[in-house]
């Protein structure tokens, strides 16, 4: 059995209640914009079973990315974000606001006062990832509508250098009424509920998303998630061919076992560098440390590539639908109240 979102809003703090009411979410559940595995498909799910769903866009084409707002359009009519990673040109922004996106939120860097502009007018809400009480201020200052507090327990490109807990106190002492959301091996509605406890207004959720049946992991992906244990991931810029001096966290694999064998060797020096370990979709060779993510379609021997995955990955142990991944987390977060 689910709990009503009247029962849920009840459980919810002021700052959730704000941020929920913004996007008529029935749960304070966000999904993470992991590049690759986070299509349309999941995001309609998402959205459709009452939590916030994610688009990501950094790396699309306008014509692209607004092809794929508009598939999300038209599988739901509820409310969705789109996503930016600043160290990367933002190409689509102003194509896919004319689409009226709901919200738009950047990571990795700050958006620009014209940016920030085009955002607010269009009606869309601003989010911004920060990772300490300096980067919150500097993002309330710019207009942020919320903030997204990320711990360095997160998966993926982790722009976070500090415990999400110990970040989370820093932020919410500068940021007042403004809902932060926080991100970083956040797996169980409990965990979410935790988070609530301490002034978070929601989870964002990435590796438990990225484990179910509408995600576009590579089913050899999905199953490492599955079988991770609790010190399956590792911290590191191994995996940087594409996004150099980024730091993620991933399931440790073979091309990480070789690289700290030989020593971390900087690139250009590490083992087997221009080695072709995978195919993409369309054929196209993939070297080992790109740093891509496995997704359907791939081929070869695509476990040595970066996947992605919080600390809290052990706590993971099945492939549901992303609605009845969201009920049971719904379930969860009720009975932790």
């Amino acid at each position: 059995m689910t709990t009503s979102r009247s029962d849920q809003s009840t459980a919810l703090n002021p700052q959730a209640q704000t941020f929920c009411s913004w996007f008529n979410l029935d749960v304070p559940i966000i999904q993470a914009s992991i590049a690759g595995p986070a299509g349309v498909d999941l995001a309609v799910a998402v959205a459709n079973a009452g939590a916030l769903a994610s688009l990501p866009l950094t790396w699309d084409s306008a014509e692209s990315a607004c092809d794929m707002v508009k598939q999300v359009q038209a599988g739901t009519n509820e409310a969705f974000y789109v996503n930016y990673v600043l160290n990367f040109k933002p190409r689509s922004l102003e194509a896919v606001l004319e689409l009226g996106v709901p919200a738009v939120q950047f990571s990795w860097g700050v958006p620009t006062p014209e940016q920030v502009a085009q955002v607010h007018s269009s009606g869309a809400k601003m989010g911004i990832q920060v990772t300490s009480g300096a980067g919150a201020k500097a993002a309330i200052d710019l207009g942020a509508d919320y903030l997204v507090c990320q711990g360095v327990e997160a998966g993926g490109h982790v722009q976070a250098s500090q415990p999400l807990e110990k970040t989370l106190a820093q932020v919410l002492s500068v940021s007042g009424s403004m809902p932060v959301l926080v991100a970083g091996g956040i797996t169980t509605g409990h965990d979410v509920r935790h988070m609530l406890n301490l002034g978070a207004a929601g989870a964002v959720m990435g590796t438990r998303f990225v484990a179910t049946q509408e995600s576009l992991a590579h089913a050899d992906y999905k199953q490492a998630l599955l079988n991770a244990g609790q010190d399956s991931t590792v911290f590191t810029v191994c995996l940087n061919k594409g996004w150099e001096h980024a730091t993620h966290r991933i399931l440790r694999n073979d091309s990480v076992e070789m690289w700290e064998a030989a020593g971390c060797p900087q690139p250009g020096q590490r083992p087997n560098e221009h080695e072709i370990v995978a195919y993409e979709p369309d054929g196209s060779p993939i070297e080992r440390y790109q740093e891509l993510t496995p997704v359907v379609g791939m081929t070869g021997n695509v476990s040595a590539l970066g996947m992605y995955s919080g600390v809290g990955v052990s706590k993971i142990n099945d492939l549901p639908t992303a609605k009845g991944l969201i009920d049971q987390l719904s379930q969860e977060f009720s009975e932790a109240g």
